[in-house]
Protein backbone atom coordinates (compact mmCIF):
# COMPACT_ATOMS: atom_id res chain seq x y z
CA UNK A 1 0.00 0.00 0.00
CA UNK A 2 1.23 3.72 -0.78
CA UNK A 3 1.80 5.56 1.70
CA UNK A 4 -0.21 8.55 3.02
CA UNK A 5 2.59 10.77 4.41
CA UNK A 6 5.91 10.18 1.68
CA UNK A 7 6.60 12.74 -1.38
CA UNK A 8 4.03 13.21 -4.04
CA UNK A 9 4.37 13.99 -7.87
CA UNK A 10 2.09 16.57 -8.76
CA UNK A 11 1.63 18.30 -11.56
CA UNK A 12 0.27 21.94 -11.04
CA UNK A 13 -1.39 22.93 -14.65
CA UNK A 14 -1.92 26.49 -15.20
CA UNK A 15 -2.62 28.93 -18.47
CA UNK A 16 0.31 30.55 -17.73
CA UNK A 17 3.77 29.91 -15.93
CA UNK A 18 4.39 33.71 -15.41
CA UNK A 19 2.25 36.61 -13.04
CA UNK A 20 -0.79 38.33 -14.76
CA UNK A 21 -3.26 38.01 -11.85
CA UNK A 22 -4.54 36.45 -8.52
CA UNK A 23 -4.54 32.70 -10.11
CA UNK A 24 -0.89 33.19 -10.73
CA UNK A 25 0.40 34.01 -7.61
CA UNK A 26 -1.65 31.17 -6.21
CA UNK A 27 -0.01 28.86 -8.65
CA UNK A 28 3.44 30.31 -7.67
CA UNK A 29 2.63 29.92 -3.82
CA UNK A 30 1.36 26.39 -3.77
CA UNK A 31 4.45 25.09 -6.10
CA UNK A 32 6.83 26.73 -3.90
CA UNK A 33 5.10 25.15 -1.06
CA UNK A 34 4.52 22.24 -1.83
CA UNK A 35 8.17 21.92 -2.94
CA UNK A 36 9.25 23.72 0.34
CA UNK A 37 7.88 20.29 1.76
CA UNK A 38 9.32 17.78 -0.37
CA UNK A 39 6.96 17.18 -2.85
CA UNK A 40 8.11 16.62 -6.57
CA UNK A 41 5.85 19.59 -8.45
CA UNK A 42 6.09 19.25 -12.29
CA UNK A 43 4.34 22.63 -13.75
CA UNK A 44 2.38 22.63 -16.77
CA UNK A 45 1.55 25.44 -18.81
CA UNK A 46 1.09 26.92 -21.99
CA UNK A 47 4.07 28.33 -24.24
CA UNK A 48 5.05 31.70 -23.56
CA UNK A 49 7.59 34.12 -24.09
CA UNK A 50 6.66 35.80 -20.66
CA UNK A 51 7.51 32.55 -18.57
CA UNK A 52 9.75 32.18 -16.02
CA UNK A 53 12.42 29.54 -16.72
CA UNK A 54 11.23 25.71 -15.88
CA UNK A 55 13.20 22.79 -16.42
CA UNK A 56 10.15 21.18 -17.81
CA UNK A 57 9.21 24.03 -20.11
CA UNK A 58 9.81 21.44 -22.96
CA UNK A 59 6.71 20.22 -22.03
CA UNK A 60 4.66 23.01 -22.84
CA UNK A 61 2.20 23.17 -25.66
CA UNK A 62 1.91 26.17 -27.85
CA UNK A 63 -0.53 28.33 -27.72
CA UNK A 64 -2.23 31.22 -29.32
CA UNK A 65 -2.16 34.46 -27.68
CA UNK A 66 -5.82 35.36 -25.86
CA UNK A 67 -5.58 38.84 -27.08
CA UNK A 68 -6.28 40.08 -30.52
CA UNK A 69 -6.53 35.97 -31.32
CA UNK A 70 -6.13 35.26 -35.27
CA UNK A 71 -9.44 33.77 -36.95
CA UNK A 72 -7.22 30.91 -38.03
CA UNK A 73 -6.75 30.25 -34.40
CA UNK A 74 -10.07 30.42 -32.75
CA UNK A 75 -10.72 27.22 -32.65
CA UNK A 76 -7.44 25.70 -30.73
CA UNK A 77 -8.70 28.19 -28.43
CA UNK A 78 -11.97 25.92 -27.98
CA UNK A 79 -9.69 22.73 -28.34
CA UNK A 80 -5.91 22.18 -28.23
CA UNK A 81 -4.61 18.95 -30.21
CA UNK A 82 -0.98 20.20 -28.32
CA UNK A 83 -2.11 20.28 -25.40
CA UNK A 84 -3.92 16.82 -25.41
CA UNK A 85 -0.55 15.52 -26.75
CA UNK A 86 1.82 17.26 -24.17
CA UNK A 87 0.24 16.52 -20.95
CA UNK A 88 -0.55 13.05 -21.80
CA UNK A 89 3.40 12.87 -22.68
CA UNK A 90 4.45 14.58 -19.28
CA UNK A 91 2.09 12.72 -17.05
CA UNK A 92 3.50 9.13 -18.38
CA UNK A 93 7.05 10.37 -18.53
CA UNK A 94 6.91 12.02 -15.27
CA UNK A 95 4.82 9.29 -13.55
CA UNK A 96 2.54 12.00 -12.26
CA UNK A 97 0.28 10.77 -9.33
CA UNK A 98 -2.25 13.72 -8.93
CA UNK A 99 -2.90 16.46 -11.19
CA UNK A 100 -3.94 19.96 -9.39
CA UNK A 101 -5.55 22.03 -11.99
CA UNK A 102 -6.21 25.96 -11.78
CA UNK A 103 -7.37 26.84 -15.27
CA UNK A 104 -7.25 25.90 -18.55
CA UNK A 105 -9.94 27.64 -20.97
CA UNK A 106 -8.65 29.50 -24.26
CA UNK A 107 -5.38 28.49 -23.66
CA UNK A 108 -4.88 24.72 -22.85
CA UNK A 109 -8.62 23.71 -23.30
CA UNK A 110 -10.30 21.20 -21.85
CA UNK A 111 -8.53 18.59 -24.42
CA UNK A 112 -5.99 18.04 -21.61
CA UNK A 113 -9.00 16.53 -19.17
CA UNK A 114 -9.63 13.06 -20.85
CA UNK A 115 -5.82 12.39 -21.03
CA UNK A 116 -5.99 12.86 -17.50
CA UNK A 117 -9.28 11.22 -17.00
CA UNK A 118 -8.43 7.60 -19.35
CA UNK A 119 -4.97 6.93 -17.20
CA UNK A 120 -7.00 7.04 -13.81
CA UNK A 121 -4.93 10.50 -12.04
CA UNK A 122 -7.32 12.14 -9.34
CA UNK A 123 -7.74 15.45 -10.19
CA UNK A 124 -7.75 18.41 -7.41
CA UNK A 125 -9.18 21.72 -9.02
CA UNK A 126 -8.55 25.23 -7.23
CA UNK A 127 -11.31 27.25 -8.28
CA UNK A 128 -9.77 31.03 -8.78
CA UNK A 129 -13.10 31.63 -10.28
CA UNK A 130 -16.62 31.31 -11.33
CA UNK A 131 -16.00 29.94 -14.53
CA UNK A 132 -17.30 26.25 -13.95
CA UNK A 133 -20.89 27.62 -13.66
CA UNK A 134 -20.60 31.26 -15.57
CA UNK A 135 -19.56 31.32 -19.08
CA UNK A 136 -17.47 34.60 -17.92
CA UNK A 137 -16.35 34.06 -14.80
CA UNK A 138 -17.72 36.88 -12.53
CA UNK A 139 -21.30 35.66 -11.88
CA UNK A 140 -22.40 39.38 -12.48
CA UNK A 141 -23.88 41.27 -14.88
CA UNK A 142 -26.32 44.66 -15.25
CA UNK A 143 -24.72 45.38 -12.41
CA UNK A 144 -25.90 42.63 -9.59
CA UNK A 145 -25.33 38.57 -9.07
CA UNK A 146 -26.40 36.74 -11.81
CA UNK A 147 -26.81 33.20 -11.62
CA UNK A 148 -28.90 32.30 -14.68
CA UNK A 149 -26.62 30.03 -15.76
CA UNK A 150 -27.40 27.50 -12.87
CA UNK A 151 -27.49 23.96 -13.80
CA UNK A 152 -26.08 24.42 -17.15
CA UNK A 153 -28.22 26.56 -18.17
CA UNK A 154 -25.47 28.59 -20.51
CA UNK A 155 -28.13 29.77 -23.04
CA UNK A 156 -28.70 32.45 -20.77
CA UNK A 157 -25.10 34.04 -21.69
CA UNK A 158 -26.85 34.43 -25.25
CA UNK A 159 -29.80 36.04 -23.95
CA UNK A 160 -27.70 38.67 -22.18
CA UNK A 161 -24.75 38.83 -24.49
CA UNK A 162 -22.98 38.53 -21.39
CA UNK A 163 -20.04 38.35 -22.85
CA UNK A 164 -18.88 42.45 -23.95
CA UNK A 165 -22.03 42.35 -25.61
CA UNK A 166 -21.24 40.73 -28.63
CA UNK A 167 -23.53 37.48 -29.52
CA UNK A 168 -20.88 36.11 -31.11
CA UNK A 169 -18.12 36.09 -28.23
CA UNK A 170 -21.30 35.55 -25.79
CA UNK A 171 -21.63 32.24 -27.89
CA UNK A 172 -18.05 31.22 -27.74
CA UNK A 173 -18.34 31.26 -24.61
CA UNK A 174 -20.95 28.86 -23.78
CA UNK A 175 -19.49 26.46 -26.69
CA UNK A 176 -16.12 26.34 -24.33
CA UNK A 177 -18.30 25.67 -21.50
CA UNK A 178 -20.60 22.89 -22.94
CA UNK A 179 -16.90 21.27 -24.66
CA UNK A 180 -16.13 21.30 -20.67
CA UNK A 181 -18.73 19.21 -19.38
CA UNK A 182 -18.90 17.04 -22.08
CA UNK A 183 -14.93 16.17 -21.85
CA UNK A 184 -15.14 15.51 -18.26
CA UNK A 185 -15.24 18.47 -15.67
CA UNK A 186 -18.01 17.73 -13.90
CA UNK A 187 -17.26 13.96 -14.04
CA UNK A 188 -13.62 13.43 -13.47
CA UNK A 189 -12.76 15.99 -10.65
CA UNK A 190 -12.35 14.70 -7.04
CA UNK A 191 -12.15 17.45 -5.32
CA UNK A 192 -12.96 21.08 -6.36
CA UNK A 193 -11.16 23.31 -3.52
CA UNK A 194 -12.66 27.21 -3.31
CA UNK A 195 -11.32 29.82 -2.14
CA UNK A 196 -14.10 31.48 0.54
CA UNK A 197 -17.38 30.04 2.28
CA UNK A 198 -19.37 32.56 -0.28
CA UNK A 199 -17.84 30.49 -3.25
CA UNK A 200 -18.42 27.57 -1.77
CA UNK A 201 -22.06 27.95 -1.16
CA UNK A 202 -22.56 29.94 -5.13
CA UNK A 203 -21.03 27.08 -6.69
CA UNK A 204 -23.30 24.89 -5.19
CA UNK A 205 -26.21 27.05 -6.13
CA UNK A 206 -25.16 26.87 -9.35
CA UNK A 207 -25.61 23.10 -9.15
CA UNK A 208 -21.91 21.76 -8.08
CA UNK A 209 -21.71 18.77 -6.40
CA UNK A 210 -21.43 19.51 -2.80
CA UNK A 211 -20.14 16.57 -1.09
CA UNK A 212 -16.85 17.50 -3.50
CA UNK A 213 -16.10 21.29 -3.14
CA UNK A 214 -13.67 21.71 0.29
CA UNK A 215 -13.30 25.46 0.96
CA UNK A 216 -9.67 26.41 1.56
CA UNK A 217 -8.35 30.23 2.07
CA UNK A 218 -5.64 30.92 -0.55
CA UNK A 219 -2.15 32.08 1.80
CA UNK A 220 -0.18 34.75 2.27
CA UNK A 221 3.33 35.10 3.14
CA UNK A 222 4.16 37.09 6.16
CA UNK A 223 7.00 39.80 5.26
CA UNK A 224 9.38 41.26 7.54
CA UNK A 225 8.66 44.55 8.44
CA UNK A 226 11.28 47.01 7.71
CA UNK A 227 11.12 50.39 9.43
CA UNK A 228 11.40 53.05 6.60
CA UNK A 229 11.42 56.81 6.64
CA UNK A 230 8.83 57.02 4.26
CA UNK A 231 5.43 58.43 5.05
CA UNK A 232 2.44 56.65 4.94
CA UNK A 233 0.48 59.34 2.83
CA UNK A 234 -1.33 57.19 0.39
CA UNK A 235 -4.05 55.09 -0.45
CA UNK A 236 -3.16 51.99 -2.33
CA UNK A 237 -5.51 50.47 -4.89
CA UNK A 238 -3.28 46.83 -6.51
CA UNK A 239 -5.14 45.25 -9.09
CA UNK A 240 -6.76 45.11 -12.71
CA UNK A 241 -8.18 48.25 -14.10
CA UNK A 242 -11.42 47.02 -14.65
CA UNK A 243 -14.95 48.48 -14.57
CA UNK A 244 -16.32 45.42 -12.43
CA UNK A 245 -13.32 45.65 -9.72
CA UNK A 246 -14.56 49.33 -8.92
CA UNK A 247 -11.94 51.77 -10.54
CA UNK A 248 -14.37 54.49 -11.17
CA UNK A 249 -15.98 53.94 -7.94
CA UNK A 250 -12.57 54.91 -6.46
CA UNK A 251 -12.06 57.89 -8.83
CA UNK A 252 -15.01 59.08 -7.29
CA UNK A 253 -14.03 58.65 -3.72
CA UNK A 254 -10.54 60.18 -4.79
CA UNK A 255 -12.60 63.80 -6.38
CA UNK A 256 -14.43 64.08 -2.77
CA UNK A 257 -10.92 64.23 -0.94
CA UNK A 258 -8.26 66.24 -2.98
CA UNK A 259 -6.20 66.42 0.50
CA UNK A 260 -5.73 62.25 0.01
CA UNK A 261 -2.96 61.01 -2.14
CA UNK A 262 -4.49 58.02 -4.35
CA UNK A 263 -1.96 55.27 -5.74
CA UNK A 264 -3.06 52.95 -8.45
CA UNK A 265 -0.91 49.99 -9.20
CA UNK A 266 -2.16 47.55 -12.47
CA UNK A 267 -3.72 47.76 -15.59
CA UNK A 268 -6.64 46.63 -17.76
CA UNK A 269 -9.11 47.55 -19.96
CA UNK A 270 -10.63 50.32 -18.46
CA UNK A 271 -7.74 52.29 -17.83
CA UNK A 272 -7.48 54.68 -20.87
CA UNK A 273 -10.95 55.73 -19.48
CA UNK A 274 -10.11 56.05 -16.02
CA UNK A 275 -7.22 57.90 -16.62
CA UNK A 276 -9.51 60.24 -18.83
CA UNK A 277 -12.32 60.96 -16.02
CA UNK A 278 -9.27 61.55 -13.77
CA UNK A 279 -7.30 64.21 -15.64
CA UNK A 280 -8.12 66.53 -13.64
CA UNK A 281 -7.49 65.10 -10.27
CA UNK A 282 -3.99 66.00 -8.94
CA UNK A 283 -4.27 63.49 -6.08
CA UNK A 284 -4.49 60.32 -8.39
CA UNK A 285 -1.14 58.69 -9.28
CA UNK A 286 -1.14 55.97 -12.02
CA UNK A 287 1.92 53.40 -11.02
CA UNK A 288 1.52 51.33 -13.98
CA UNK A 289 2.14 47.16 -13.53
CA UNK A 290 4.46 47.01 -10.28
CA UNK A 291 7.22 44.08 -9.88
CA UNK A 292 7.16 42.76 -6.22
CA UNK A 293 9.83 45.50 -5.37
CA UNK A 294 7.80 48.25 -6.28
CA UNK A 295 4.34 46.72 -4.88
CA UNK A 296 6.57 46.69 -1.74
CA UNK A 297 7.89 50.50 -2.37
CA UNK A 298 4.03 51.33 -2.71
CA UNK A 299 2.78 49.40 0.36
CA UNK A 300 5.46 51.35 2.32
CA UNK A 301 3.63 54.41 1.61
CA UNK A 302 -0.07 52.95 2.33
CA UNK A 303 -1.61 54.21 5.41
CA UNK A 304 -4.35 51.73 3.85
CA UNK A 305 -5.42 49.70 0.79
CA UNK A 306 -8.60 50.04 -0.91
CA UNK A 307 -10.39 46.77 -2.76
CA UNK A 308 -13.72 48.38 -4.03
CA UNK A 309 -15.37 45.84 -6.26
CA UNK A 310 -18.82 45.25 -7.52
CA UNK A 311 -19.15 41.96 -8.29
CA UNK A 312 -18.56 39.01 -5.81
CA UNK A 313 -14.99 38.45 -5.80
CA UNK A 314 -14.58 34.64 -5.59
CA UNK A 315 -11.97 36.03 -2.27
CA UNK A 316 -9.76 39.09 -2.21
CA UNK A 317 -5.83 37.91 -2.30
CA UNK A 318 -4.71 41.45 -2.46
CA UNK A 319 -6.74 42.06 0.88
CA UNK A 320 -4.67 39.72 2.42
CA UNK A 321 -1.53 40.62 1.16
CA UNK A 322 -2.12 44.37 2.38
CA UNK A 323 -3.12 42.78 5.59
CA UNK A 324 0.44 40.73 5.90
CA UNK A 325 2.22 44.18 5.27
CA UNK A 326 0.41 45.66 8.14
CA UNK A 327 -2.02 47.87 6.15
CA UNK A 328 -5.77 48.03 7.39
CA UNK A 329 -7.96 47.23 4.25
CA UNK A 330 -11.10 49.06 2.76
CA UNK A 331 -13.27 46.14 1.31
CA UNK A 332 -16.31 46.19 -0.25
CA UNK A 333 -18.72 43.30 1.18
CA UNK A 334 -18.85 41.89 -2.04
CA UNK A 335 -18.85 38.32 -2.49
CA UNK A 336 -16.20 36.57 -0.68
CA UNK A 337 -13.96 39.74 -0.45
CA UNK A 338 -15.96 40.24 2.77
CA UNK A 339 -14.20 37.07 4.45
CA UNK A 340 -11.17 38.91 4.27
CA UNK A 341 -11.96 41.88 6.51
CA UNK A 342 -12.90 41.72 9.86
CA UNK A 343 -15.03 45.53 9.96
CA UNK A 344 -13.63 48.02 12.53
CA UNK A 345 -10.95 45.65 13.84
CA UNK A 346 -8.36 45.47 10.60
CA UNK A 347 -10.28 47.70 8.39
CA UNK A 348 -13.49 48.82 7.15
CA UNK A 349 -16.10 47.00 4.99
CA UNK A 350 -18.36 49.35 3.03
CA UNK A 351 -20.97 48.51 0.53
CA UNK A 352 -20.43 48.41 -3.29
CA UNK A 353 -20.53 51.04 -4.96
CA UNK A 354 -21.13 53.57 -2.42
CA UNK A 355 -18.94 56.21 -2.97
CA UNK A 356 -19.92 58.07 0.55
CA UNK A 357 -19.28 54.92 2.70
CA UNK A 358 -15.80 55.00 0.96
CA UNK A 359 -15.13 58.12 1.45
CA UNK A 360 -16.03 58.07 4.85
CA UNK A 361 -13.84 55.47 5.81
CA UNK A 362 -10.74 56.38 4.20
CA UNK A 363 -10.84 60.07 5.72
CA UNK A 364 -11.58 58.07 9.06
CA UNK A 365 -7.95 56.56 8.66
CA UNK A 366 -6.22 59.50 7.19
CA UNK A 367 -7.38 62.12 9.68
CA UNK A 368 -6.52 59.40 12.62
CA UNK A 369 -2.77 57.53 11.90
CA UNK A 370 -3.04 55.79 15.60
CA UNK A 371 -6.13 53.89 14.28
CA UNK A 372 -4.25 52.97 11.11
CA UNK A 373 -1.31 51.29 12.88
CA UNK A 374 -3.46 49.52 15.12
CA UNK A 375 -5.71 48.11 12.64
CA UNK A 376 -3.01 47.14 10.19
CA UNK A 377 -0.94 45.25 13.64
CA UNK A 378 -4.42 43.67 13.89
CA UNK A 379 -4.47 42.75 10.18
CA UNK A 380 -0.98 41.01 10.02
CA UNK A 381 -1.66 39.08 13.39
CA UNK A 382 -5.42 37.95 11.64
CA UNK A 383 -2.74 36.74 8.34
CA UNK A 384 -0.35 35.15 10.36
CA UNK A 385 -3.74 32.73 11.66
CA UNK A 386 -6.33 32.78 8.96
CA UNK A 387 -4.31 33.07 6.22
CA UNK A 388 -1.39 31.04 6.83
CA UNK A 389 0.84 29.02 4.59
CA UNK A 390 0.96 26.15 7.01
CA UNK A 391 -3.02 26.16 7.34
CA UNK A 392 -3.49 26.00 3.88
CA UNK A 393 -0.55 23.18 3.57
CA UNK A 394 -2.58 20.91 6.12
CA UNK A 395 -5.83 21.41 4.63
CA UNK A 396 -4.87 20.79 1.06
CA UNK A 397 -2.58 17.85 2.04
CA UNK A 398 -5.85 16.50 3.90
CA UNK A 399 -7.87 16.66 0.30
CA UNK A 400 -4.78 14.83 -1.61
CA UNK A 401 -4.82 12.11 1.23
CA UNK A 402 -8.63 11.96 0.68
CA UNK A 403 -8.59 11.60 -3.02
CA UNK A 404 -5.87 9.82 -3.43
CA UNK A 405 -5.66 6.83 -0.36
CA UNK A 406 -9.63 7.62 0.91
CA UNK A 407 -8.02 8.53 4.44
CA UNK A 408 -7.66 11.92 6.57
CA UNK A 409 -9.83 14.61 7.19
CA UNK A 410 -9.85 18.21 6.36
CA UNK A 411 -8.59 20.41 9.13
CA UNK A 412 -10.80 22.82 10.23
Amino acid sequence: MLSTDRPLRILNVNQNYHVLGGMDVAMFTLEALLRGHGHHVVPFAAADPANLPSDYAHYFPPAPSTTDTAASDLLRTLYSPAARRAIGRVLDEQAIELVHLHSYFKRLTPAILPEIARRGIPIVQTMHEYRAVCPISLLYRDGHVCTDCHDRRYTQVLRHRCAGGSLARSAWNMAEMRLSDALGHKRHIARYLSISAYQRDQLIVMGMPADRIEMIYHPVALPALVETPALRDQVLFAGRVEPHKGIFTLLDAARCLPNVRFAIAGDGSARSEAMARAADLANVEWLGVLNEAGLTAARARAFCAVVPSLYPEPFGLTAIEALAHGIPVIAAAAGGLAETVVDGVDGFRVAPGDVGMLVDRVGRLAAVPDLARTMGAAGRVRAADDFSAERHYTRTMAVYRQVLFGKGKIAA
